[in-house]
């Protein structure tokens, strides 16, 4: 009896063992948790997006590209599309040549960065009084205006015949034939130097109009911009 019963209880404790390791097989690890929780393409993206947003920077002095700022003012110029009612602002009259950060929106297709730029100027012109913001587009007369901005700044013709700012500032889109550009801010300091190129819709401002991060991504943007306008103003 005492084999029989020996017998039975490895039996007993076979299954045990058994229904143990199928219950530890059918039940998630932590790690197996975090995998679904988790989304490793959601992971990598986001991780992407700040290695970019971190590679951003204010270029020194002594290695920013040189701009004919000059060149681009005396060209063609409306304060408003024709026929719009939006409300003009400029800030020409404090405008010292040498003196002043001039800030560009380059702008083809895309609203987003202006209306930031916008937003921001009050912020800005305390930081630097006779800042400009201007904006770059193909042709000021066909221009459409942003309608979530209270007011509308100087539009300049970039492209005609003899020239194409959009080209001297490095930002002429690979497949716009020469007349359509990244969009972006790009800030030049009194010298004419490029310091700052922050790109919208596109490299690391791809991100910048979605409806999940496109918040964070705006935000080091722009606090990025401050930090350069204040940099320079400070030299």
């Amino acid at each position: 009896m005492s084999v029989a019963l020996n017998r039975k209880r490895s039996r007993l404790a076979l299954e045990a063992e058994e229904e143990e390791d199928e219950h530890e097989d059918t039940t998630p690890t932590a790690t197996q948790h975090i995998a679904v929780s988790r989304p490793p393409d959601a992971t990598l993206k986001r991780s992407k997006t700040d290695s970019d947003l971190d590679e951003l920077s204010i270029v020194a002095p002594d290695q920013a590209w040189s701009i004919d700022v000059a060149t681009i003012l005396a060209s063609p110029t409306l304060h408003s599309p024709p026929g719009s009612a939006v409300q003009e602002h400029n800030n020409v009259q404090r405008y010292a040549a040498g003196s002043s950060i001039v800030v560009f929106c380059i702008q083809g297709n895309l609203q987003l960065h202006y209306d930031l730029l916008c937003t921001a100027l009050p912020d800005l012109y305390a930081v630097a009084p006779t800042l400009q913001a201007l904006v770059l587009c193909r042709d000021p007369s066909s221009h459409v205006p942003s309608t979530a901005s209270p007011f509308c700044l100087p539009l300049i013709q970039a492209v005609a015949p003899e020239y194409n700012h959009f080209v001297k500032l490095g930002l002429s889109h690979p497949l716009g034939g020469g007349h359509l550009p990244l969009d972006a801010l790009v800030v030049v300091d009194p010298k004419g130097r490029r310091r700052l190129v922050l790109p919208f819709g596109w490299g690391a401002g791809r991100h910048a109009a979605n409806v999940g991060g496109g918040r964070m991504v705006q935000q080091r943007l722009m606090g990025l911009l401050k930090q350069c306008i204040e940099l320079i103003s400070k030299e």
